[in-house]
């Protein structure tokens, strides 16, 4: 929990006249590794995008970019008093509201995938609090939104899963938790970084 509030106030402390640049710059990196995995599945692809939560790197323009090119963008909402979450079909930035913490969501009558359709999944996009080069991961609450891992499990999905961070958010290691996945790639403004050895 330590690390997770200290982490916090590091990216808090990325200056806001550079937030912009940073985000553009990742966003551009993760859209040409996107292309790469349209060109080699041939088609478009199925994108759940997490939505940016207060100071972390901003995805909309990725999440645009990928519905111009014809994919299909999803993003999760946390339904009322649960721990359950929808995964709802995002056509328009419009689509955005507020939600749960100040975190965004898509508005709840939005189409949703269907559970059936989760093994169509290519890519899993999530800015967080801390990453580290061994591909851990904190943040959300500690996992809150990870409670989809059993779920992709079930279903079959294998997406491609990258984290979208600040420079200033990777760290030596951070200790991995039962309900965190594995990233495949780091991308920041400085790079990209495989974390798996096969991204």
């Amino acid at each position: 929990m330590e690390l997770r509030r200290r982490m916090e106030r590091i990216r808090e402390e990325v200056p806001q006249s550079l937030r912009p640049l940073y985000s553009a710059a990742v966003c551009e990196l993760a859209a040409s590794r996107l292309d790469t995995l349209r060109e080699r599945k041939g088609k478009p692809l199925v994108v759940l995008g997490y939505l940016s939560f207060r100071s972390e790197l901003d995805v909309r323009p990725l999440l645009a970019e990928c519905r111009m090119r014809g994919d299909i963008v999803l993003a999760p909402r946390i339904e009322k008093g649960t721990r359950r979450m929808r995964l709802l079909e995002m056509s328009d930035a419009a689509d955005e509201v507020p939600g749960s913490w100040g975190i965004p969501e898509p508005k709840a009558e939005l189409p949703e995938w269907p559970e059936e359709r989760l093994g169509e999944l290519d890519a899993v996009l999530v800015p967080g609090l801390a990453f580290d080069l061994k591909g851990g991961r904190i943040g959300y609450g500690g996992g809150f939104y990870d409670c989809l891992a059993e779920r992709f499990l079930v279903a079959g999905a294998a997406p491609a899963y990258w984290a979208l961070a600040f420079d200033e958010q990777l760290v030596a290691e951070v200790p991995m938790e039962p309900h965190d996945f594995r990233l495949e790639l780091l991308i920041v403004p400085a790079g990209m970084t495989s974390t798996t050895g096969n991204a």
